[in-house]
């Protein structure tokens, strides 16, 4: 089933309601209607989830109400030795997604894991080992029994009364794994014991069914329970990074088809992982329906899914849920600027994948021109910040570097708004422009790392030379009277220069404003990048008394102290 399509009630001021029920007393929890209990329970978060589900009197119906996905994310962080409690009530479909979720690494099923997820939910009892054996998927319960025993012989070696049988009934068994020998033979004694028919028909299967066959036939299974849930493989899931050219898009071609009310809860993990920021956040702040609900959280699911990431560590999750949150934020920004009441209504009538595709292609078109950038003859020279805001831009989900604002050492984030969209469109512009300058006006061309001649030189190696260096040598050597060309300078043309550009310890007003005149009649978009460089001056030529010039000690200049 498409969960995208289901609609429902308006969920407004659900996490309001769950933080208002954390405080409560289990009286007035429970004097709440069953429908804003439930309501209360699934916009917590995990902690207050557990604590609310303790809370209640009716422990066992509301478990059984919420998403699995749900439940499972507030197991994993919680720990499942922490909250058995709320697993020994969790219902078969619940405890198939769970082991659906965590046990297995591509297509590799961990019996272990799954075992472990079984004998904590069957610890209330021996009824409740009988109805989590009847109500989970019986090829995936055969799988995990077909991974701890072998099945040495059958009924046919029993029909003589005379014969002992197994305390396993008709079954004699040898168990894989001695450390889970003793959960596994109990919990078949137990099926044994309260309902031999469903034992037989489990162990015959056990018994006849290939493991290879087995375990595809369960893979394929689970394959599609987690598609119902937006987990699409993860090829077919990169699909969601697919380029939409942003000038063409229309949302009106991608509105959410309508459709009856669907009473099955939906997920909330989307909504109470990660806070969102921007008119997103306003957005969600008005409450949703439950098919847009579906629609995050299938969108999640299928990002998740692309990135293979794991869904039960949190660390994965916040981070796929950031950088879905800010480009949904992007495009709803791109779409509607600051009009909060018309982005409310797009994000409720649109499917929201296109709408994240939209605020990536956003992004896509930076990476191209950072890509490009990367490619010129000034890609190998680009210096700090400039390299930190190319490289970020560069990733296969392009990155927000805020190294331009502050500072080195920044770590880099997804782009998550408008603001900081302008900002990486601004620099770049920068770059394309001083591209040109190096391209185009000036007569000296940049040679590939390899071939530059830096013998004799500081600095000594390609590495260590960036624009500036090019930019500044065949600025002095012009101001010396020289070909404006970055050849290396003199101990006695860098002396020569710092009388000519510094003026009490400080650059020369006039020398700066000339520069960046002659900048902006050339490319006036690169006169940052001219102000940042003439910086350098200011830092490391300007700020030294002429005594204590030394070539060693000068950045930014391209010398030979020899």
């Amino acid at each position: 089933m498409d969960k995208s399509n289901r609609s429902g009630p308006s969920r407004s001021g659900s996490l309001m309601a769950a933080s208002r029920a954390g405080s409560m007393s289990g009286a007035e929890f429970n004097a709440l209607s069953f429908e804003d209990r439930l309501e209360a329970v699934r916009w917590a978060e995990a902690g207050l989830k557990y604590r609310l589900l303790l809370k209640a009197a009716d422990t066992s119906d509301l478990v059984a109400a919420l998403p699995a996905q749900d439940l499972f994310l507030m197991i994993k962080e919680l720990g499942r030795e922490e909250v058995t409690e709320v697993l020994a009530l969790t219902t078969g479909e619940q405890l198939t997604a769970f082991v659906d979720l965590d046990c297995w690494n591509q297509d590799q099923f961990d019996g272990r894991e799954a075992l472990l997820w079984l004998g904590l939910a069957m610890t209330e009892g021996e009824e409740r080992v009988l109805q989590v054996a009847r109500s989970l998927d019986f090829e995936l319960l055969v799988l995990v029994c077909k991974k701890h025993v072998h099945v040495l012989r059958g009924l046919e070696a029993y029909l003589d009364d005379e014969q002992p049988r197994p305390r396993t009934g008709y079954y004699e068994l040898a168990f894989k794994q001695q450390d889970f020998a003793r959960l596994v033979g109990a919990l078949l004694e137990c099926l044994c014991r309260l309902d031999e028919s469903f034992y037989v028909h489990l162990l015959e299967a056990v018994r006849s069914e290939q493991d290879v066959t087995l375990e595809e036939t369960v893979f394929q299974q689970r394959r599609a329970r987690l598609q119902d849930l937006g987990f699409a493989d993860p090829a077919e899931a990169r699909g969601v990074y697919a380029f939409l050219n942003p000038a063409d898009f229309d949302p009106a071609r991608f509105r959410r088809a309508g459709g009856p009310a669907v009473q099955e809860v939906s997920p909330c993990l989307a909504l109470t992982a990660v806070r969102p920021q921007g008119v997103l956040a306003r957005v969600l702040a008005q409450g949703i329906d439950d098919s847009t609900a579906w629609d995050l959280t299938c969108l999640v699911n299928r990002v998740l899914a692309a990135e293979q990431a794991d869904i039960g560590q949190r660390d994965q999750l916040r981070a796929v849920l950031k950088r879905v949150y800010g480009l949904l934020n992007l495009a709803l920004e791109g779409l509607c600027g600051e009009d909060v009441e018309r982005a409310a209504e797009l994000f409720a009538a649109t499917y929201l994948q296109p709408l994240f595709r939209y605020g990536l292609s956003r992004t896509l078109l930076l990476q191209r021109r950072a890509r490009a950038l990367r490619r010129s003859a000034v890609g190998p020279y680009l210096e700090e910040p400039w390299a930190a805001l190319v490289a970020a831009l560069e990733r296969a989900l392009p990155n927000y570097s805020p190294a331009l604002e502050e500072g080195d050492g920044v770590a880099e984030r997804p782009i998550a708004d408008g603001t900081e969209l302008a900002r990486c469109d601004q620099a770049l512009t920068v770059l394309e422009a001083v591209r040109r300058l190096f391209e185009e006006h000036w007569q000296f061309a940049l040679p590939v790392p390899e071939d530059l001649d830096l013998a004799g030189c500081l600095p000594a190696a390609a590495a260590e030379m960036g624009l500036s260096h090019f930019f500044l040598t065949a600025l002095a050597n012009r101001l010396l009277g020289g070909e404006f060309a970055p050849r290396p300078l003199s101990p006695a043309a860098l002396a020569a220069l710092h009388r000519q550009v510094c003026d009490q310890g400080r650059l020369s007003v006039a020398v700066k404003e000339a520069v960046l005149a002659e900048i902006a009649t050339l490319e006036s978009a690169a006169g940052p990048f001219a102000a940042w460089c003439l910086a350098r001056w200011q830092q490391d030529l300007c700020s030294l008394a002429p005594e204590h010039l030394d070539p060693r000690f000068v950045s930014g200049l391209l010398l030979r102290p020899a």
